[in-house]
C-alpha cells in the first residue's frame, strides 16, 4: 500500500500514531497556511504545484508525508506537555509497524527520486501526474480541475496494481 486513508493509516501504524499525527495536524493548520508547500518541496513531491492551495491527494497521502512535519510544527510554542508527551507513545507504536513488516521501505518509498527514477515509475502513473501537474502550471486547466485529475489517479491505482 503507497496511498492510505486515514482509516488504513491508523491500521497500519495504531491509534496512538493516527492520533499523534491528528493533533500534529491541527497545530499544523496555522503554520502550514502560511508556508506554501515547503514540506512538499523538501520532499520533492510529484504531487506539488504552488497554484494548489492545498495538497491534492491529502486523503490519500504516504505514509511518509504523514510522519513528516517540520521544525516550526515540532518546535510550536503551542504545543502544550500533555500533547508532547503524548508524541512518545506513536513513536514506539510506528516502530513496532516496522518490525512487523514495513522495514525500512518506509523512509525511501514516496515521495522520493532514486537516482533518475520516480517512485511513480513502478506504480505506472508517473507520466499521467507529470501531465496533470503541467497542465495546472502551464495554466491549460484549473487547480480543482487538475486535483480532482490526480485523485482519480490515485484511486485507480490503489485499485490495481502494485499500489493495492
Amino acid at each position: 500500500m503507497v496511498f492510505f486513508t486515514d482509516a488504513e493509516f491508523e491500521a497500519a501504524f495504531g491509534a496512538h500514531a493516527a492520533g499523534a499525527i491528528r493533533m500534529l495536524g491541527r497545530h499544523a493548520a496555522g503554520i502550514c497556511r502560511d508556508c506554501g508547500g515547503e514540506c512538499c518541496r523538501r520532499i520533492r513531491c510529484e504531487f506539488f504545484s504552488g497554484r494548489f492551495p492545498a495538497c491534492p491527494i491529502f486523503d490519500y497521502r504516504p505514509a511518509k508525508c504523514r510522519l513528516y512535519f517540520c521544525e516550526r510544527i515540532l518546535e510550536n510554542e503551542a504545543l502544550s506537555q500533555e500533547e508532547r508527551a503524548v508524541l512518545d507513545q506513536p513513536a514506539v507504536e510506528v516502530s513496532e509497524a516496522l518490525r512487523r513488516g514495513w522495514g525500512l521501505g518506509l523512509f525511501i518509498e514516496p515521495p522520493v527520486k532514486i537516482g533518475d527514477r520516480s517512485w511513480l515509475t513502478p506504480l505506472g502513473i508517473e507520466g499521467e501526474v507529470t501531465a496533470a501537474v503541467a497542465a495546472l502550471e502551464s495554466g491549460s486547466t484549473s487547480a480543482d480541475a487538475a486535483a480532482a485529475r490526480l485523485r482519480r489517479i490515485v484511486r485507480r491505482c490503489r485499485g490495481s496494481g502494485p499500489a493495492s
